[in-house]
């Protein structure tokens, strides 16, 4: 064979295998059929295959965006943020102009408590789609997280007004007014919420805290005892109810939800101090000032722990600790002074 001609055959095949190379490194056609694979293998359940699915998707182009969106799914559904997160900026990163990709990014952050990149996010996210309830409802719960819980309820307010039927935003503006001590409008979202889902008992837990702000205690008791019907291990609902219970002198029902709140929760101050009441009131002071001295084990400067052992000491015929609680809460809140007045006189005597 001429040596010349095997040299250009040769130089031939090697330019043959770099063509066959490079379509095999960058093929969106057979990109988007591996995305579509991995879409059906996610709705399925396979994710270790779908992941792989996708992987191949990026190896024949590197610039599907949607592909990179998808995997970050994957990424999130396994508590990876940081790997979604880099996803997410790859797509956006291609796609700039897809509300989607924000919404999930800005998702990202609300869960890494960056609530000023999601903010960011949102606002983009609500530019692109403007008549989108979602995007509009996620960014108010930005705004709520900012503490600016008036603007909050203008955009779950929109989204309602884009999606009359939507749960999330009554809910979540029934919370913004229940921070904004609007308690009629939030008791009327919570109402509204509950006929879109009757079985969740934290709308009825919260309905029952904004009846009773509006000193509607059996309505308040009516949702506490429906929520803790539908949970009865819903902790702050026994705390809630518990509280009714002792503003109606029904000493021994706000006692029972005080034991079945601490038997869940032994870390509040406040659970132990409003037990110890409901014993004070039933005259079981040696319990009641138990209880008072635990609520102080948890929070030492408890104004009102000091002050209602005090009492306790003092009805169980213990003035010298009686005048020591008073003296610590006079100490914590001087103001205290004029109104134990004529206890301290009786216990200095």
């Amino acid at each position: 064979m001429n040596p010349r001609l095997k040299l250009i055959i040769s130089v031939s095949l090697v330019s043959a295998l770099f063509i066959i190379i490079a379509g095999c490194g960058r093929n969106p056609e057979a990109s988007n059929e591996h995305l579509k694979m991995g879409e059906d293998l996610v709705k399925k359940g396979k994710l270790d295959d779908a992941m792989n699915e996708y992987n191949m998707s990026l190896r024949l182009n590197p610039d599907n965006a949607e592909t990179y969106f998808r995997r970050s799914m994957i990424y999130s559904a396994r508590n990876d943020t940081d790997k979604a997160m880099e996803d997410l900026n790859e797509a956006i990163g291609i796609m700039g102009d897809s509300a989607k990709y924000y919404d999930a990014r800005g998702y990202l952050y609300i869960i890494k408590n960056d609530f000023g990149k999601a903010m960011t996010d949102y606002e983009k996210a609500v530019k692109l789609r403007p008549n989108e309830a979602v995007y509009v409802n996620r960014r108010g719960y930005v705004y709520a997280n900012l503490k600016d819980y008036p603007t909050a309820v203008k955009d779950y307010t929109r989204a309602i007004q884009l999606n009359p039927n939507y749960e999330d935003a009554y809910s979540n503006r029934g919370f913004a007014y229940m921070s904004l001590k609007m308690y009629e409008k939030a008791a009327a979202d919570f109402t509204k919420a509950i006929e879109l889902n009757p079985n969740n008992a934290v709308y009825y837990n919260t309905r029952g805290y904004a009846y009773a702000n509006q000193n509607m205690l059996g309505s308040a008791l009516y949702d506490y005892n429906k929520a803790i019907e539908l949970n009865p291990g819903f902790t702050d609902a026994y705390i809630n109810r518990g509280f009714v219970f002792l503003n109606t002198d029904q000493f021994k029902f706000a006692l029972e939800d005080f034991d079945a709140a601490i038997k869940n929760d032994q870390s509040k101050a406040t659970l132990y101090n409003a037990r110890g009441f409901a014993l004070a009131n039933l005259k079981e002071y040696p319990k009641a000032i138990e209880d008072y001295t635990k609520a102080l084990q948890l929070d030492s400067v408890y104004v009102d722990a000091y002050v209602n052992r005090g009492f306790s000491y003092y009805n169980n015929f213990d003035s010298p600790n009686a005048l020591k609680d008073w003296e610590n809460a006079i100490r914590l809140k001087p103001s205290l002074e004029s109104s134990l007045k004529t206890y301290l006189d009786k216990v200095r005597k």
